[in-house]
């Protein structure tokens, strides 16, 4: 039996000492993309701090690997709290402020993987019960279960042998503090990526009774059921009773290309639109409409992607009564076009979703 504690604790050694290796060497690597991620946002001017907060993530990288290194043959568990901590604070900061630069999300998975081992390291270590302990009592499947469902992996510890209480709460807090983050990240996401492309044959049909009204600027407070069927043009006013409005006021090719990105777009345009805020009450944030309610399509029905183009006002938090006046957006299209069609969804009071269709002229 004691030959086995110790087996274990060698093994928990060399994990600490590889896994504060490949922070140190991965903190490098961190760094040059935080600096890269960060001059796209200021040339861009979209206000992320996702380069900020990169480097961060590869200062406590750094932090963690060196103390983790330092203090791997200590019976101690201070050296493997402090590395943890270091670690989830890393997992804390880049999944929150990850944005457009999402290979931070995986550095921030990784931070994650790596704060769990030297946390429960540090408890079982140092609160470890004699006697035979079941394959899923062992510290390398409670921590592997963690990583992958933390629900789980709070279970195990509770049941398992291995923890006393105090560990039990600590580890319990934190574990459901981090799933309940990951799973908003995940939300978010989703969220972004919800709008889907919409049937190009459809809109062309629908629009040809919208084309002579395509410059004139109108309100159109229609019901829901036609608004599902209505193509809105330039200058048009889509109205949500109660809600929210918006209108789109131009849209105009540029000749802007960013010397950071890698994209090769066939044409960047730039998309001008109001929106009013008439009843939307404020959740998370006042009504916000960006371009992560756009999606945005060119003549061959390809969808766009959005493009880090200069632009000079970002929308705005919105509270009731109040208006974002000219906000810009920029997307790169795959095919020259003398027209888009952008599909915007918005989600009102409690959430509700509600979607329109514009067909849109390029300047």
């Amino acid at each position: 039996m004691m030959l086995s504690k110790i087996k274990g604790r060698r093994k928990m050694k060399t994990a600490k000492l590889v896994i504060g290796i490949i922070s140190m060497v991965l903190s490098f690597f961190i760094m040059f993309q935080s600096c890269a991620a960060g001059i796209v946002n200021t040339v861009a001017s979209n206000g992320e701090m996702s380069g900020t907060a990169g480097l961060m993530v590869a200062v406590f990288f750094i932090i963690a690997g060196i103390v983790g290194v330092a203090t791997r043959n200590s019976l101690g568990m201070a050296g493997s709290l402090t590395a943890g901590g270091f670690y989830l604070a890393a997992a804390l900061i880049g999944s929150i402020t990850a944005g457009n630069y999402t290979d931070l999300y995986i550095w921030s998975f990784l931070a994650w993987s790596f704060g769990v081992v030297y946390l429960v390291a540090a408890f079982y270590d140092q609160y470890d019960i004699w006697g035979a302990a079941s394959w899923w009592q062992k510290s390398w499947f409670i921590i592997l279960i963690t990583i992958v469902f933390p629900p789980a992996g709070i279970a195990l510890v509770w049941i398992s042998r291995k923890f006393e209480l105090a560990p039990r709460i600590i580890m319990t807090v934190i574990f459901s503090i981090a799933f309940l983050i990951s799973m908003a990240s995940f939300m978010g996401i989703a969220n972004t990526s919800a709008n889907k492309p919409i049937n190009m044959n459809n809109t062309n049909n629908t629009n040809n009774t919208n084309n002579t009204n395509t410059n004139t600027t109108t309100d159109s407070k229609v019901t829901e059921d036609t608004q599902k069927n209505k193509v809105y043009g330039l200058g048009e006013t889509w109205t949500v009773d109660g809600e929210f409005s918006l209108s789109f006021t131009a849209v105009t090719a540029t000749d802007d290309r960013n010397q950071f990105s890698e994209k090769t777009p066939g044409q960047v345009v730039i998309l001008n639109y109001d929106y009013s805020n008439i009843g939307v009450e404020k959740s998370f944030t006042e009504l916000y409409i960006s371009s992560n309610d756009f999606n945005v399509i060119d003549a061959n029905g390809e969808v766009a992607s959005t493009y880090p183009a200069s632009i000079a006002v970002h929308p705005q938090e919105t509270p009731i009564g109040a208006k974002c006046v000219g906000a810009q957006c920029a997307y790169g299209l795959n095919n020259p076009s003398s027209e888009i069609t952008v599909k915007v969804q918005v989600n009102g009071n409690n959430f509700k979703s509600y979607e329109a269709v514009f067909k849109l002229p390029v300047q």
